[in-house]
């Protein structure tokens, strides 16, 4: 199945600031969960004084590119700016448009308005750029497959696997370690789960941040 590229680009921020640190990153991501429970964001709404509702969308991910190229993050929670493209809709649009399952292809980059460099957009790949998504996520054995973020963790502490081990903790080629996330639409919206891994949203701004 072919990557889509994203139905709607731009808006506030992307969590992948250490990932685009210097230069942009490309992304592939497989939605997993869009009814998820909307959270305060960070701006009011001016005309009825109550804080704008974001909506957040669990996905996994894998880096194409870069030094974590093939490293595979699962079951993240992202919210603002890259929700725009995985959700096809504005990151306080309730009424999303795309669905569980779909595989949307990402170009993550920072701004570069002055005064907003720790703001990252997700914006549409070039054609060209979209074909590497497709031949890297392929040739790292697809969701399926992939490097673990605790492998190229121990990778950079110049830790080695056992003797027979490949350091991707991956047995014969093809393997998976554990079974994909499941594609699912919840019956009711329920409280994710803490994941993992760190959430895909940036920090909340400098300016403009809810009081405790």
């Amino acid at each position: 199945m072919p990557f889509d590229k994203p139905t709607r680009t731009g808006g506030d921020f992307l969590d992948v600031r250490k990932e685009t640190e210097k230069g942009p990153r490309l992304l592939a991501f497989r939605i997993l969960d869009l009814d998820v429970p909307p959270e305060d964001g960070d701006f009011k709404d001016p005309q009825t004084g109550e804080w704008k509702k974001v909506y957040p969308v669990v996905a996994d991910v894998m880096v194409i590119d870069g030094p974590n190229e093939g490293v595979v993050y699962r079951g993240k929670t992202y919210k603002y700016a890259i929700t725009n493209a995985l959700r096809g809709a504005s990151q306080d649009d309730p009424n999303y448009t795309t669905y569980p399952g779909k595989e949307i292809a990402v170009r993550a980059e920072r701004s570069k308005k002055k005064g907003v460099t720790n703001t990252v957009w997700g914006n549409e790949p070039s054609d060209a750029e979209l074909e590497k998504i497709e031949e890297v996520f392929a040739r790292w054995g697809g969701w399926e497959g992939g490097r673990k973020p605790e492998d190229v963790a121990a990778e950079a502490a110049g830790v080695t696997a056992p003797a027979g081990v490949p350091a991707n903790g991956r047995g014969a080629v093809g393997a998976p370690t554990r079974p994909a996330a499941p594609v699912r639409r919840p019956t009711a919206p329920t409280a994710p789960a803490a994941p993992a891994q760190a959430t895909g949203s940036a920090p909340r701004r400098p300016f403009g941040r809810k009081p405790a």
